[in-house]
């Protein structure tokens, strides 16, 4: 039945997002159906929050991606890379598509199978997936309409107030306390889910990890309730392998309008020749290469001729014939006009690699267009025991972090396999990546930067994911602000932003309550204010 639901979802998707042109209609159905099901929408949810191309190109591969130092080279990494606001639009995206969509519907959901005794496993994941969605966008822009949000149809309330983002993380641990608690095995899988296939064991799990997730998220402006958090839900069981890594298996689609089902990022690289200008930066392939991480391979590759990689037959993968080269962060890939030269291939032939081929691009791996996207993994969730460890936290010390740190190694390398066509690790590159860290630092500060350099190179592609864990820790210490050049200037002064800039729709619609959320800066949209949780 999930497999007919997934073949669907591009017919419900067109009616779903025809239901969002302005506020009054947010549950007007123009198909003329009474009621959606809610695993129809469950789904279309999922494959929403990794599939549309339009907004993953903008607040992740141009913004997130390029402010951690994961990506660069393309045109509009002027945004993410330079620190320009270049367009405001890029800014507004996630979202001006996530509150009509993904957040609409997943609330409806929890709406209409609130009362239900026989959907109460669904009811319980959609709050989960919920608490997901909104941390996301609070962590993205600060305070945000929540309590008040989605509210027209079942409330009347059609300009909600922005509330403190403090508040909402406090409704998101009540929420996903009482969510795993309702998650009934008992009741059995329920349906319309890309993740799971609704185990309801499983989503447990998720609950839980976001919860570790989220808790850790305080560490700078409440350590206390950081540490309350992080240990009831290591109490609660959190994920245990990476047959319980939370992702979207996407289908092999190229882009077409309101249709989700294919990998978004992938369809970017896909969009124009070389990768649509997206390279790996220096600070990522050179932090991987001094260790030889054999995640490299996987996560990008370096190819000659002027296609698409993975379709164009012309171009040819030099990546075991050439040193792997990034860009510089906040540098376009013409600001290395040089050519590389002459490699010769594993045929013996000379070959020349002028300059726009030399860089290493997005592989043929990660941007095949039925990748999957990973939301939550088992890595990261090591990872986060590593610094519980470290802080003495769950019963654990120093002495247990390099376990954990191992264990998220191992379970980052073999989770690559589910990249279409990726080669499996061999196990001894995975010992030597592991023996590169030894011995492990016994400073508190070496130690974080060790467990969060890994913790960042998982999150290659989950720029988001990645741009908040850097503004939390500070770490990868490897990440060097781009200060500007007379040619790229930057407009921060080589200060990484701290935030979104709010959409300008909210300024012209919901002018009242967002002008209180900027009052709160101190009367700026300041994209340099940190949010409440990264506050000293």
């Amino acid at each position: 039945m999930k497999t007919i639901k997934y073949i669907s979802l591009f017919v419900l998707i067109v009616l779903l997002h025809g239901c969002t042109k302005d506020l009054t209609s947010l549950n007007e159905n123009p198909a003329g159906y009474s009621e959606l099901d809610p695993a129809y929408q469950f789904t279309a949810v999922q494959a929403g929050m990794s599939g549309d191309r339009e907004d993953v190109w903008r607040y992740d591969l141009l913004l997130a991606s390029p402010m951690v130092q994961h990506l660069g080279g393309a045109w509009g990494i002027q945004a993410g890379g330079m620190y320009q606001v270049f367009d405001l639009t890029y800014w507004a995206s996630h979202w001006e598509k996530t509150y009509p969509r993904e957040l609409k519907n997943i609330e409806d959901v929890v709406y209409k199978t609130a009362d239900d005794p026989e959907q109460v496993n669904i009811h319980a994941a959609a709050r989960i997936l919920r608490v997901m969605i909104y941390a996301k966008m609070t962590d993205l822009y600060g305070d945000i309409p929540y309590s008040e949000a989605i509210k027209g149809y079942t409330a009347g309330i059609l300009l909600p107030k922005y509330d403190k983002q403090e508040d909402i993380y406090v409704d998101f641990f009540k929420e996903l306390d009482e969510a795993v608690a309702q998650l009934n095995v008992d009741k059995g899988p329920f349906d319309g889910d890309l993740f799971y296939n609704g185990n309801v064991a499983q989503w447990k799990k998720l609950g839980n990890s976001l919860r570790l997730r989220l808790g850790f998220r305080l560490t700078k402006v409440d350590e206390q309730e950081a540490r309350k958090q992080v240990e009831a839900a290591l109490n609660g069981g959190v994920l245990e392998s990476n047959a319980d890594i939370a992702m979207t298996k996407h289908m092999n689609l190229s882009y077409r309008e309101n249709e989700y089902r294919g990998n978004g990022r992938s369809q970017v690289f896909k969009n124009e020749a070389i990768s649509s200008g997206f390279k790996l930066t220096t600070t990522l392939v050179d932090y991987m290469h001094d260790r030889q991480d054999p995640r490299l391979k996987i996560y990008g590759g370096t190819y000659l001729g002027d296609g698409i990689v993975g379709v164009s037959q012309s171009i040819q993968d030099i990546t075991d014939y050439i040193e792997p080269i990034g860009v510089r962060p906040g540098a376009m890939g013409w600001d290395y006009w040089e050519d590389y030269g002459s490699i010769v291939d594993g045929d013996g032939i000379s070959r020349w690699v002028g300059h726009s081929f030399k860089f290493v691009q997005p592989s043929i791996y990660v941007s095949a267009l039925d990748a999957p996207f990973f939301h939550l993994t088992y890595a990261e969730v090591e990872f986060l025991k590593a610094e519980a460890a470290l802080r003495g936290w769950a019963g654990l010390s120093h002495a247990n972090a390099v376990g954990h740190f191992h264990h998220g190694i191992e379970a980052s390398c073999a989770m690559m396999a589910h990249y279409p066509g990726a080669p499996a690790i061999d196990t001894d590159k995975i010992e030597a990546l592991k023996a590169s860290y030894s011995p492990f630092p016994s400073d508190f500060a070496e130690a974080m930067d060790a467990v969060h350099g890994q913790m960042w190179v998982n999150f290659f592609l989950n720029g988001a994911e990645a741009y908040a864990n850097y503004r939390r820790t500070g770490y990868p210490s490897v990440i060097i602000p781009f200060e500007g050049t007379a040619s790229n200037p930057t407009e921060t002064g080589g200060v990484i932003p701290k935030r979104f800039f709010y959409p300008q729709s909210e300024l012209i619609q919901n002018a009242t309550n967002v002008e209180g959320a900027i009052s709160r800066m101190g009367g700026k949209d300041d994209w340099l204010k940190p949010v409440w949780w990264d506050n000293q």
